[in-house]
């Protein structure tokens, strides 16, 4: 499935649901389906609270959640969460954070090839 079907049939099942709703709803539910992921993998490395493969099936049904919120998201603000994901994408994937590194400390941050300093102090 493509992001933009999954946002159609996201705003279509959401509407008929719920009806409209404002966007922070929808943001809310994403980062509290964050917490949720942060929750299993917590507890997978603890090595408690259930097995690993319970755990992994949790983290797998939070990214699952938190990337639907975003596309309800997304319809709330009239977003086209296919695009801005391949947009952005198309930026990140020409870094190299090799030889562009945050060298700690010199406020100095790799911005596409052009660095601008900054204060560290902030």
């Amino acid at each position: 499935m493509r992001l933009r079907e999954l946002q159609q049939q996201q705003n279509e099942w959401s509407r008929r649901n719920f009806g409209k709703q404002p966007a922070y709803r929808s943001l809310l539910g994403a980062v509290e389906e964050l917490g949720e992921l942060c929750h299993a993998h917590l507890k997978g490395e603890q090595g408690i609270r259930g097995s690993q493969e319970k755990h992994l099936l949790d983290a797998e049904d939070a990214v699952a959640d938190t990337v639907i919120f975003l596309a309800s998201y997304c319809n709330s603000m009239g977003f086209d969460l296919e695009s801005i994901v391949e947009r952005t994408w198309n930026t990140v994937k020409t870094r190299d954070w090799r030889t562009d590194t945050v060298t700690a400390g010199t406020g100095i941050i790799a911005v596409q090839d052009e660095y601008k300093q900054e204060d560290a102090t902030k």
